[in-house]
Parts: structure tokens; C-alpha cells; sequence
């Protein structure tokens, strides 16, 4: 049959689809040699991926912890439901125990919960963690004696220690099936490092004896390997008090820089327990790295300034900062400098740290000393003080010459100098931000904060800088019961808002005045406002950063019918099936059908109506939703039929034209939203589904005996 050529122009909407987290499988996927096995394998393998990647988001960038327990349940869930890969248990690892040198993502979800005081609600995640490193068997030993010795130290942070011995438990059984003395030695590593967080020396002492005997049978390569295994083991050795042991296993290391750190790292844990002498000694005589030593001498001089051992520490900061000037490199000198400072200040001497300042020139690294110095000042309480130097930390920011990194510090200052209660220069700092997408959440933080702490001067102050604050900040204060404080703030932030000469601001603060009408339950008021936010948006350009700002307040609002209504008033199609892409895949993911049906039927494009219908299809088969799976797939089929057009189209891109015109060395590629291709995911769908009528009527609804066949071969995988 022939086939239809789109040429570049046509790419857009099929790249669309591949990045939309709804990615279709291959049409022609069995015609290549793929086996039933990797056809199902291939759709799970999507989809816990796709959940990965959006509990990752809702953990780092929207800190949705209880979304992301969800998505991570579930995704665990489905682990336990295919068969393990090579690709399935190294992402597994990486979720559990990171990689080298950075924590997991179920370590990163916990520690929030914890910091949050909801450590109780990490149960049912670690649970079904547990339960997926259970599930593999032997032949990943030691992936699942590394996991569960990490889930074990989990348990310990949600104060479940009764749950942390039965998984370390589990552990130690599966250690049993580790093959390699390389292997072992690791495995047995991680699990005495667990019976350290359970406080049992005893069992990790044991442990550790075990495996330090592999580590000395195994003739390593490289001293990187070799301090790979033998540096945990001399630290733990420290941990449990053994501390020649310790001291004997970091002098067999034959890597230089990481015989000096793990000596260091020794010493910092004999500090830790009270012992600065013998810690201070180990640096000095053990550590040759010289911006080691200085390091963790200041490290050590914190440590015993927090231990109320203060004869100690000036003269431990004086050897670490004549440690760092030795440094001949003029930048690693200031590296070195900068922790070291901050150290200073932080153990309560703000005053000798700023002393020593002088040699730090670059502004960046200045400037964060600086601020670090006015935060102790600040906790010290001399005020006056913390703020100017605070002042002096926000003019060498202004050096930077790099905006972007003059961003960075200024956010982390407004964070920190308004958790002090630094207000006035917290507010100066978030004014030189020149993202007003950044700036004003928080300004709303910063006088958020000075209204619940009764600083009514400063919460106004803050709040009036971007007029869009002053309406939250109103509600703020009818919450605190200052009703008459907050109908005063709230006219005046409606008057604010009107006399905005800027239409894009306009905009924004006014459906901002919607939502927070709605957080407050006063339905009229809200839709009284998003009225007038539809007549601004007619006066500002459809694909600017604005409309999605306002798309997105919406959304998170709750107020998905204003979004709704939003993305219905648009002109610009592509910009307007782009918002509800993500208005749909927010609306599937809470279960809300009859309102995902609405949306997409505003969808211009047949195809892009299946996309989404097969996005609803996908949710409700992985969660058991089988009619509501059934209904979509069935409006996706009646939907497709009425695609226009070759059943099938080839894109091509890439490539250039010679001097006849002629176009080569392009690039073709099947694409994914023909009227073939998107029958054959909603046939794989009710495959999937179990409904093998059902997909035989959309196979024969293919016009080409060749699509009808491969479609076939695939849907006999679901038989």
C-alpha cells in the first residue's frame, strides 16, 4: 500500500507526542523482531518509568510529598508485577541507594516527611518498597541486600525500628546468595552500616570482621577500587569504637587523597563522640592533604564549640585557616577558605571570621560568607549587626558578574534572612531578583511570615512590592481573626491591581485574586474575578509565560473549571491543545473523569483526542479502572475513524538539498498520530484489557493487509 510522505512541517505534532509521557509503542514493532515477551515488557517498562520521573518531579520541583508517595506506591507496585531486567533493578537501585556520592529518591521523599514531622506517613511507601526487593530472587542478591539494608535505615528515620530489624533481617538472608568476594564485602558493608543507625556495635562489629576478610582476598586494580571498599570499612570500624582497627584499615588504602580522607573522615567521628584531642591529633599527624586538613580541622573546631569545649576552638580555627593559606592556588585557597569561615561563624565567633575575609575576592564566594556570618549575628541576636553585614553580603552580589548566579544566592538569602526575621534586608535582597516568577512567591513567604509573627509594618511593606501578594496576605489576616486588617489590605490590593498599567500583570493578579476568593470559599467573588481575568487575557499574547503562570495558578488552585474556561477563550490551537495536554494528564492522574471528557473534547485535532483518550485508557488499566479503560477506548475508536488522510504517513527530517532541489540523507520515521498507527494502540489497548473482540474490529478496520497482520501477531501476545 502507499504510503504518505510528511515532510518536516509534519514532525512537530509527532515529536509532540513522544514528549507528552503518553510514548506509543512502535507500530511496526513485531515486524522487527520483537518477541510477546518484549511487547508487554515494553509497556510496562514505560510506564514505571513515566511514574519515576513523575514522582521525581513532585518531589524536587513541586514538593507534592503525598503525590509523590502515591506515584512511588505505585510504581513499586508495578515492579513487582513484570519480570525483572537488567533495566528494572538498575533503576530500582538508583531510587533506593542513589548513586555513588548521592542519596536515592526514596531517601530524599523520607527525609521531607521527617522534616515535616510526618515521618509516620513514609509506612506504606518503605512497605511496598520492601516488598519489591523481596520479590527478586536470587540472581540479585546483592541488589536486594543493598536495598533492604537501605529501606532498614528508612524504617530508623520514621522511628520504626521494630520494621528496620525485620528488613535488615531479610537482608542479611539474602547476603547469603551474594557471589563474589567483591560483591559480598559491599553487600555486608551496607548491612553493618545499618546495625551502626539500630546502635548495635556488637552485630556490626561482626559484620564488618566478615567483611573485611573479602576485601583483603580481592587483588584490586586501582587504588580507587580499593579505598571504594576500604574506606567504609575503616569508618565504620570507627563508628563502632574499634578505633586502631580504624586507624590500621585507612593505612592499607594506597590512594593518597583517600587514605588522608578517610583519616579525616575517622577523626571527624571521633569528634563527634567527644574525643577532639585524639581527632585533632589524627588530622595532624594521618591527614597530608593540606586543604583536607584544614577542612577538618575547622570541622573538628565546630564540633567542639557545639560540645561547650570552647578553650579549643579558636586555636583549632587559627591552625585550619593557616592550614588553608598555604594553598598556592589562588581559587583553591578561597575554596578552601569559604566552609571554613562559615564554620567559624557558625561556632559562634562571627566577629574572627570577619576578620579573616580579606583574601576572599571573589565575589560569589564573599558574598556567601557574608551571609553566613549575618546569620549568626542574627542568632545571636545582635540584629543591627546581621543586617549590615547582611547589606554588605547583598552589594557583593551585585559584583557577580553572572546573572544567573547572582539568582541563585539572592533566593537562598530572602529564604534565610526571612527565616531569621531579617525582614528589611530579606526584602532588599528578593527586590535585585530579576525573575518576577521567582520574586514573588517569596515576598508572599517573606510577609507571610511577618504577619503570622505579628509585624504588620513589614508584612504590607513586603506584600505592596508586587500588588499581586497583597490579596493572599489579606486572607492571611482574616485567618489570624484581624478581619478589619484584612478587608482593609484586600481593597487596597484590588485597587493595586487595577491601577497596574501593565497588561501581562494585570492578568496574572487578577486571576490570582480568583483563586484566592476560591481557597476562601467565596464562589461568587471568585467567579466574579475570573471574569474580568478572561477580558485581560484577550489584550495579552496567547504564547507568552504569562498565560501559562495563569494556567498553572489555576490548576494548582483546584479551579480546574477557570482553567478550563481559560483554555476554551484561546485563539492560537497549538498553544491551546498544549494547556490541555497538561490540564488532562492532571485530571487523569486525580481520577476526575466526567471533567477529562470535557476537556478533551475541546480538542481541535481527531488525533489529539485519541492521544489523550488512550493517556485515560492507560491510567485506568494500570489502576483496574476497566470501564472507565473500556468507555475511552471506545471514543477513541469512534474518534479515530474520522481521522483525515493516508492510513499511514512517513515523516521525514534531518538531511539537506542539493543543486537540483533534491531532498537526501533524511531521516524517516512512522508517524505515531496517523489513522494506522492509533488504531494499533487502541487495538494493543484492548489486548491489554482482556477484550479481544474488541480489538479484532478496529484490526479490521485497517485498510492494509500488512498492518492487519503485524497488529494481529502483536495482539496474540495478549491471548
Amino acid at each position: 500500500m502507499k504510503k504518505s510522505v510528511v515532510g518536516t512541517v509534519g514532525l512537530g505534532l509527532g515529536m509532540m507526542v513522544l514528549m507528552s509521557g503518553c510514548k506509543l509503542l512502535e507500530p511496526l514493532a513485531i515486524a522487527q523482531g520483537l518477541s510477546c515477551q518484549d511487547e508487554q515488557h515494553q509497556a510496562s517498562q514505560n510506564r514505571l518509568f513515566q511514574l519515576r520521573d513523575r514522582a521525581q518531579d513532585h518531589i524536587h520541583h513541586f514538593g507534592k510529598l503525598d503525590r509523590a508517595t502515591e506515584d512511588l506506591i505505585e510504581l513499586f507496585q508495578g515492579m513487582q508485577g513484570v519480570s525483572p531486567s537488567r533495566d528494572t533493578v538498575m533503576m530500582w537501585l538508583e531510587i533506593v541507594n542513589g548513586t555513588q556520592g548521592q542519596g536515592g529518591m526514596l531517601e530524599a521523599l523520607v527525609n521531607r516527611l521527617v522534616e515535616q514531622g510526618e515521618g509516620s506517613q513514609a509506612e506504606s511507601v518503605l512497605d511496598a518498597a520492601a516488598e519489591v526487593s523481596h520479590s527478586l530472587d536470587s540472581g540479585y542478591s546483592y541488589g536486594k541486600t543493598r536495598t533492604l539494608a537501605a529501606i532498614a535505615r528508612l524504617y530508623i528515620k520514621t522511628g520504626q525500628r521494630d520494621r528496620a530489624r525485620s528488613t535488615l533481617a531479610r537482608a542479611i538472608l539474602a547476603e547469603t546468595g551474594i557471589r563474589g568476594a567483591a560483591f559480598k564485602t559491599k553487600g555486608l558493608t551496607e548491612i553493618a552500616r545499618t546495625y551502626i543507625a539500630l546502635g548495635d556495635t556488637i552485630q556490626a562489629s561482626q559484620i564488618l570482621g566478615r567483611s573485611l576478610h573479602y576485601a583483603q582476598s580481592i587483588v584490586y586494580q586501582d587504588g580507587y577500587t580499593q579505598a571504594w571498599d576500604f574506606q567504609p570499612l575503616a569508618i565504620y570500624y570507627g563508628q563502632v569504637g574499634q578505633l586502631d582497627k580504624a586507624l590500621e584499615i585507612a593505612e592499607k588504602i594506597s590512594a593518597d587523597y583517600y587514605r588522608s580522607e578517610t583519616f579525616a573522615k575517622i577523626a571527624q567521628d571521633l569528634a563527634d563522640q567527644g574525643n577532639i584531642e585524639r581527632a585533632h591529633k589524627i588530622v595532624l599527624d594521618r591527614v597530608s592533604d593540606t586543604e583536607l586538613q584544614a577542612k577538618f580541622l575547622a570541622e573538628i573546631g565546630w564540633r567542639s564549640a557545639k560540645q561547650g569545649q570552647s578553650d579549643r576552638v579558636i586555636p583549632l580555627f587559627t591552625e585550619a585557616l593557616r592550614q588553608a593559606n598555604l594553598i598556592s592556588d589562588q581559587n583553591l585557597r578561597m575554596i578552601a577558605l569559604s566552609p571554613i569561615l562559615i564554620r567559624y561563624a557558625e561556632a559562634g565567633y562571627p566577629d574572627r571570621a570577619l576578620q579573616e575575609i580579606a583574601p576572599l575576592e571573589t565575589p560569589d564566594i564573599k558574598a556567601k560568607v557574608l551571609s553566613a556570618i549575618a546569620i549568626e549575628y542574627a542568632t545571636q541576636g545582635q540584629r543591627e549587626q546581621a543586617s549590615t553585614i547582611a547589606g554588605q553580603a547583598l552589594e557583593t552580589v551585585g559584583t557577580i558578574p553572572e546573572t544567573y548566579e547572582q539568582e541563585i544566592l539572592l533566593v537562598d538569602m530572602v529564604r534565610d534572612y526571612t527565616q531569621m526575621g531579617l525582614y528589611e534586608v530579606g526584602i532588599q535582597a528578593a527586590q535585585q531578583i530579576p525573575s518576577p516568577e521567582k520574586k514573588q512567591p517569596l515576598l508572599l513567604a517573606l510577609a507571610t511570615e511577618a504577619a503570622t509573627r505579628g509585624d504588620d509594618e513589614i508584612a504590607v511593606k513586603a506584600a505592596e512590592i508586587m500588588p499581586i501578594n497583597l490579596v493572599p496576605v489579606a486572607f492571611i489576616y482574616q485567618s489570624l481573626g484581624q478581619t478589619e486588617r484584612g478587608t482593609e489590605l484586600l481593597n487596597r490590593g484590588i485597587k493595586a491591581v487595577d491601577s497596574l498599567e501593565n497588561n501581562e500583570d494585570k492578568f496574572e493578579a487578577i486571576a490570582a485574586i480568583a483563586v484566592e476568593y476560591a481557597k476562601a470559599g467565596q464562589q461568587a467573588k471568585a467567579e466574579e474575578f475570573f471574569a474580568q481575568a478572561l477580558l485581560m487575557s484577550n489584550q495579552v499574547q496567547e504564547n507568552s509565560y504569562i498565560w501559562l503562570t495563569v494556567f498553572d495558578r489555576l490548576v494548582e488552585g483546584g479551579r480546574y473549571d477557570f482553567a478550563l474556561q481559560l483554555v476554551r477563550s484561546m485563539k492560537d490551537e497549538y498553544f491551546q491543545s498544549t494547556l490541555i495536554d497538561r490540564l488532562v494528564k492532571r485530571l487523569v492522574q486525580e481520577g476526575k473523569i466526567s471533567q477529562t471528557y470535557q476537556v478533551i473534547d475541546w480538542l481541535k485535532s481527531p488525533a489529539e483526542k485519541v492521544r489523550n483518550l488512550l493517556i485515560l485508557a492507560d491510567r485506568n488499566i494500570q489502576t483496574g479502572g476497566r470501564d472507565v479503560a473500556r468507555e475511552a477506548l471506545e471514543k477513541a475508536f469512534d474518534m479515530a475513524r474520522t481521522i483525515p488522510g493516508e492510513e499511514s504517513n512517513v515523516m521525514r527530517f534531518g538531511g539537506q538539498w542539493d543543486d537540483q532541489g533534491n531532498w537526501f540523507g533524511y531521516t524517516e520515521v512512522e508517524d505515531p498520530m496517523d489513522r494506522g498507527s492509533l488504531y494499533e494502540e487502541i487495538a494493543i489497548r484492548y489486548g491489554q484489557l482482556g477484550e479481544y473482540n474488541s480489538a479484532m474490529q478496529v484490526v479490521r478496520s485497517l485498510e492494509s493487509s500488512t498492518l492487519r497482520t503485524q497488529l494481529q501477531q502483536r495482539l496474540a501476545c495478549y491471548r
